[in-house]
């Protein structure tokens, strides 16, 4: 995993914490990787690059893995829903 600037892991932890709130471990890894194919969307167009370039590379199965890693990392067992 690479490290994230201080900044954008309070933001992604923030956020990660926020959607636990209303949906399980699962259902938030979905939701995550649905945002990832969902790259036309993003207005930035550095951001867009990146995940349209990630979701060609990797198959959908290893893009889940690595959410699934990232929402291990960043919101422990007992802040999810279960």
């Amino acid at each position: 995993m690479v490290p994230l600037q201080p900044r954008f892991e309070r933001l992604l932890t923030r956020e990660l914490q926020r959607l636990a709130k209303t949906m399980t471990r699962e259902q938030l890894i979905q939701h995550r990787l649905k945002q990832l194919y969902a790259w036309e969307e993003v207005e930035d167009p550095v951001t867009r690059r990146f995940l349209r370039a990630a979701t060609r590379a990797w198959t959908r199965e290893e893009l889940e893995a690595v959410v699934a890693a990232t929402v291990r990392a960043y919101l422990p067992e007992e802040e999810a829903v279960h």
